[in-house]
Formats: C-alpha cells, structure tokens, sequence
C-alpha cells in the first residue's frame, strides 16, 4: 500500500512540475492527470514486467529509467521535449511483485496545449505497448477516483 501511494504521490508531483516549468507560457492550458489501469498477470516474475515497462514508455515516450536504486520496480519517461527543453507529457509504470505473479499500473500527465496527446489519450497507449500492441479485452480494470 505504501508504494502505491508513493506512486501516486510522485505523479502528482510530476504534474505540479510540468505546471511550474511552463507557468511562464501566456496560452490558456489545461493539465490533466491520469491514473490509468491495473492489470495483475499471473505466473510470470516481475522482471517480466519491468522489461515490458522499459520496452512501452520507450515506445510512446523517451528515455525511460527506472526511479531510484536498485530493482524498484518503479519506471518512468518524459515527452519529447520543445526548443527550450520543457516536456509537457509524462508516463510512469509500477510493477508489484505478488506471489507469482505481479500487478501493474500506469499513470500518465499532459498538458494541452501544447501536448498533441491528452493523458488519457498516453495512458490508453501506453497500455497498449504494455500488452504487445495492444490492450487485452477484459484484462484491465480502472481505478475509481
């Protein structure tokens, strides 16, 4: 429980970051949070997982880096970023490990404009690359707010 609120507490902290590094811009912009699905896949190691996390957010975002020291299981990736070096999207992956098997979750940010994409929008793409291109029907279950 405490590294899900950990989890948690680091994405709102990415979200008030993307806000104060683009505070400056004059354009009316809305940042939106996304705490996307779970998913618990059983009889695989949460190695599996942390390949497939790297593998994902490298795929919708760049350079993805596991946060902290060590096999934390804890994955994120920024946006590509403007002419002044600002990203103003964001995605984390968390694997828990469980017996043996493992629990997932994805969390996105995004400011639009200037962001193409909304958090939603990354979320449901990041899930995708999660799962091989794909979401697997049935398989991911939305956390209540």
């Amino acid at each position: 429980m405490t590294r899900i609120f950990h989890a948690r507490i680091g994405a709102v902290t990415t979200a008030f970051f993307l806000t104060a590094v683009t505070l400056p811009a004059v354009s009316q912009a809305a940042l939106e949070l996304v705490i996307g699905a779970r998913q618990v896949v059983k009889n695989e190691p949460v190695s599996t997982c942390n390949t497939k996390a790297r593998t994902a957010l490298n795929s919708v975002f760049l350079n993805a880096g596991e946060v902290g020291s060590g096999d934390t299981g804890e994955w994120k990736a920024f946006g590509a970023v403007d002419s002044e070096g600002h990203s103003f999207s964001a995605g984390a992956i968390h694997c828990y490990p469980l017996d043996d098997s493992y629990l997932v979750t994805f969390t996105c940010a995004a400011q639009s404009p200037p962001s193409p994409d909304t958090a939603t929008a990354l979320c449901t793409k990041l899930e995708a690359a999660f799962n091989g291109g794909k979401a697997e029907a049935g398989t991911m279950k939305r956390e209540s707010p």
